[in-house]
């Protein structure tokens, strides 16, 4: 039998629990493990954020890369001249044209303060048949093309039918032309490719099977630049039938100078490239519209520029010296038997030199597109490299803007592609 005695006297055993101090050694562990934890999150956080933005930019250069190839392959289609010296020389050629390094306060559209140009940037411009299909005209059927008067014409009609020589024709993007009453349609002659001529479509009738096209050679405001683009700025002579036809296109392509906020140029710059469509030759934008002055490709593009390579020496050696200057020209022209075959590639390149406006002109073979992106935030983490000394011509110094400390904290790219000249070459 336990007495109650007995059980009072037997010592109490202490509760389980932490003192103070492994709490306190607890708190420390879990606070740095948390601190651990929290840190890799925010590491892991910003690179996948400078990720995203590099992964961006770099699918903003692809596409307004994209964009500008693929029409600069088809430039020419049709069968315009790459150039003529006797009305479009080189760099404003007919095919092709090149505005280098343009200078400040410069606009795409007058009046429109959306179109204004990256000071020192390239404006690129392709003609050709890009859109539409190059229709088939049988060039032995007098009925198709008539010209009034016969000498010296001004205005005429062509009537292009389907099927023909058994192959069907889309005749929908003519019978869409003659709403407009001012789109550009370039006729070819069977006699040689270089005999052509670029009308103004004014109106005409269709049917299921075929189209007549009323054109205007002069008289107009189009139909004179049009006509500009024709060889020699004139309706040739020669040209007294047609082989084929089709609606010739212009666009420009240039990179566009915007703000973050809009009508503030002290505030952030986010420059996009841009395209532009216009009817050939002139400044009145595509359908009347302005807002086709500035149809936006990619954005953050901070420069284009464009390099010609020709084959001025007819021997196909294609010589290329980046830093040609002044005598270096000179032994370069002793070395190859030629000078740098490329234009805009170096700071002494002149398009007015004598090399690039003779008749005929030098053969146009590749054309190399340069195109610098950056990423849409900075990161202050991060300092890029200084521009190089030049890209193409356009020179980048040491107090260059995109030189400074906080234009550097964004992460930059340069693409460039050369393009062989398939329609032109």
């Amino acid at each position: 039998m336990i007495r109650r005695s007995d059980i009072a006297s037997t010592p109490r055993k202490p509760q389980a629990g932490f003192t103070l101090a492994e709490l306190l050694v607890s708190l420390l562990v879990t606070t740095l493990l948390l601190v651990g934890v929290l840190t890799a999150l925010d590491l892991n956080s910003r690179v996948a954020k400078v990720e995203g933005n590099v992964a961006d930019m770099q699918q903003s250069l692809r596409i307004a890369q994209n964009d500008m190839v693929r029409m600069v392959r088809m430039a020419g289609r049709g069968g315009i001249l790459i150039a003529d010296p006797t009305s479009s020389p080189i760099p404003n050629g007919i095919a092709i044209a090149v505005r280098d390094n343009v200078g400040a306060n410069q606009y795409m559209l007058d009046g429109e303060d959306e179109t204004l140009i990256l000071e020192d940037t390239d404006v690129l411009t392709v003609r050709g048949v890009f859109s539409t299909p190059l229709y088939q005209v049988n060039p032995a059927d007098p009925a198709v093309l008539k010209l009034s008067p016969s000498n010296n014409p001004t205005s005429g009609e062509i009537t292009i039918q389907t099927p023909i020589r058994g192959i069907q024709q889309d005749l929908e993007p003519l019978k869409e032309s003659l709403k407009d009453g001012s789109e550009a349609l370039l006729l070819v002659s069977p006699l040689d490719d270089s005999i052509y001529a670029v009308v103004q479509i004014t109106g005409g009738s269709s049917t299921a099977n075929s189209v007549t096209l009323n054109f205007a050679i002069s008289g107009t405001t189009l139909a004179d630049k049009y006509k500009a683009l024709s060889p020699g700025g004139t309706f040739p002579t020669a040209l007294r039938n047609v082989i084929h036809a089709g609606i010739l296109e212009e666009y420009r392509y240039y990179v566009r100078e915007d703000h973050a906020i809009a009508g503030d140029d002290s505030s952030e710059l986010t420059p996009k490239l841009s395209r532009a469509r216009f009817y050939p030759g002139s400044d009145q934008p595509y359908g009347g519209q302005n807002s086709n002055a500035w149809l936006d490709v990619a954005d953050n593009i901070l420069d284009l520029q464009v390099a010609l390579g020709f084959d001025s020496s007819n021997g196909g050696r294609m010589s290329d010296d980046d830093n040609a200057t002044g005598d270096d020209d000179k032994i370069l022209e002793a070395a190859n038997g030629s000078a740098d075959d490329w234009l805009f590639n170096g700071e002494s390149d002149n398009a007015d030199d004598p090399m690039w406006q003779t008749n005929p002109s030098p053969a146009l073979h590749y054309l190399r597109l340069s195109t610098l992106a950056r990423t849409d935030r900075r990161d202050h983490d991060y300092q890029a490299a200084e521009m190089p000394p030049f890209i193409e011509n356009r020179a980048y110094g040491a107090n260059d803007k995109q030189n400074e400390r906080e234009q550097r904290m964004f992460r930059r790219r340069l693409l460039q592609t050369v393009i062989d000249l398939r329609n032109l070459a």
